[in-house]
């Protein structure tokens, strides 16, 4: 679709098309991913089977108490980018770019997350797959066609994306219904042929503290496992026109619940099939247990594939998210103003597409051991952004009561509170995980994450000479969509 042009040159306009279907497929698919692959032995040493759905069924009640302060502020203000016109609204611009830079983090990142992740998938698929080794980082071998892979999908990723949002959604689509008819055939075939048996020992240790320090640290990167259902923001300007955004808090909600119900049946599936020792002692033991217990590598291979097709939906909508947040802080002249340019045939973000394959792709060189430390370190910036988005709800309920919202949160204030507490702990727990693990010295997390705030402050300070030429209403127009300043009486 052409791109389409504001009232006058100066705010770039995304293309339209996507539909509220394809918006569940983008939440979806994000929230769930190949980290149920794996990661999954993790969860099962960290925290045993029940502990793990314990862990999950709170982290996931708690992000639905967050989506559910999404859904008000998405109708609301239903713009590219989301968070950076919550924020903004709320806080002003300064809190809006940090959290907007944070977000860029988890979903740039993420993207290498997913890159690193398909060699991983695709060995077990391919004995001997990896080929020779070319260097050594963070104590990991980095071989040669596992590289290509990774960086070989981050293009067409890309090149999926340049070609614009309705593309990028039809792909999301496919990709997710094949992710869910795939695992059903893993969670039937485990739950029924596995025994009640396996689940012992079902918490981490033998004493009652063990096992909640086994939850605590299951839960502490559970932002990460349930972040996803925040694409749906980043979507909102794209979404066809005469779409019913009432309806939005139930595709987050949907999202958020379908997925939570997907990690438990995917953990017990796992878990009932074989002994916990034979399935950590698996390098992926999803596909391992299911593949042992039934003694058929075919079985395997559909967890495998199921996998792939997770990675997929998740990598191909954070890539989706990610330019759209970038476009949307380039627009706001928070950033360089050329990340904002949008293709003149797809309308597509199309430099900030190209941004996020060449940040996306040297996340992607770190390897294996890279994965954990992105996971942690996603978790603490999404709990951040969370957590500013909302307080930004209470503030907003309060200096713009009359903003029309086709959606409210329900419970009045009591509940916006609880959802306040509830993202605090996940906050607490997502930054104490990593420190925890770390033995007191500073964690590699906390390090990566300054370094990206540094970059994030030369972006930032790069564009303040076009920044201070903007005027406040300008501004408000350029990331609110509010009527353009220079048509105002």
């Amino acid at each position: 679709m052409p791109a389409q042009r504001g009232p006058r040159p100066g705010r770039e306009v995304l293309g339209r098309g996507i539909r509220l279907r394809s918006l569940f497929s983008l939440a979806f698919g994000t929230i769930v991913g190949v980290g149920w692959i794996t990661v999954m032995g993790a969860w099962l040493s960290g925290a045993g089977a029940v502990g793990a759905i314990i862990a999950f069924v709170g982290g996931g009640l708690a992000m639905l108490a967050i989506g559910l302060c999404y859904a008000e502020m998405a109708a609301a203000y239903p713009v590219t980018g989301g968070e950076v016109a919550y924020v903004f609204e709320a806080w002003g611009a300064r809190w809006s770019f940090a959290a907007a830079w944070l977000l860029a983090f988890l979903y740039i990142f993420t993207t290498s997350f997913e890159a690193i992740s398909v060699e991983w998938v695709v060995s077990a698929l391919i004995p001997g797959f990896g080929g020779p080794v070319i260097y050594t980082l963070l104590g990991q071998e980095v071989r040669l066609w596992s590289l290509a892979l990774g960086l070989g999908v981050m293009a067409v990723i890309a090149f999926i994306n340049y070609r614009g949002g309705k593309t990028a959604a039809w792909f999301q689509d496919l990709m997710t219904a094949g992710l869910i008819l795939l695992t059903a055939i893993f969670v039937i075939a485990g739950i029924t042929g596995g025994s009640v048996a396996n689940l012992d020992p079902m918490f981490r240790g033998t004493t009652p503290g063990a096992a909640l320090l086994g939850i605590g640290i299951v839960l502490g990167t559970s932002v990460f496992w349930f972040a996803g259902f925040d694409t749906i923001p980043q979507a909102m300007e794209e979404v066809e026109s005469g779409a019913r955004l009432r309806l939005l808090p139930r595709v987050m909600g949907a999202a958020i619940l379908f997925a939570l119900l997907f990690y438990c049946l995917v953990i017990l599936a796992a878990s009932m099939s074989v002994s916990r020792e034979e399935l950590l002692a698996a390098e992926l033991p999803a596909a391992a247990a299911i593949e042992a217990a039934f003694g058929s590598p075919v079985l395997g291979r559909v967890v495998l594939f199921a996998g792939l097709c997770g990675l997929i939906t998740t990598w191909n909508a954070v890539f989706f998210a990610g330019t759209r947040i970038v476009f949307a802080m380039a627009r706001a002249h928070m950033i360089p103003r050329r990340l904002a340019r949008v293709h003149d045939r797809y309308g597509s973000p199309s430099a900030a597409v190209i941004f996020v394959a060449i940040m996306g792709s040297a996340g992607t060189l770190f390897g294996r051991n890279a994965i954990l430390v992105i996971v942690a370190a996603a978790s603490i910036a999404a709990g951040l952004v969370f957590l500013v988005v909302v307080l930004g709800v209470l503030r907003l309920r309060k200096t713009r009561p009359d903003h029309p919202r086709p959606y409210t949160v329900p419970g009045r204030r009591w509940f916006l509170h609880l959802s306040a507490v509830l993202t605090l702990g996940l906050l607490g727990a997502a930054i104490w995980e990593p420190f925890h693990a770390a033995g007191g010295r500073i964690p590699a997390e906390w390090i990566v994450l300054g370094v990206w705030a540094g970059l994030g402050l030369v972006f930032y300070l790069a564009a303040a000479r076009l920044r201070s030429a903007v005027s406040e209403k300008e501004l408000r127009w350029l990331i609110l969509s509010d009527e353009d300043p220079e048509t105002k009486p």
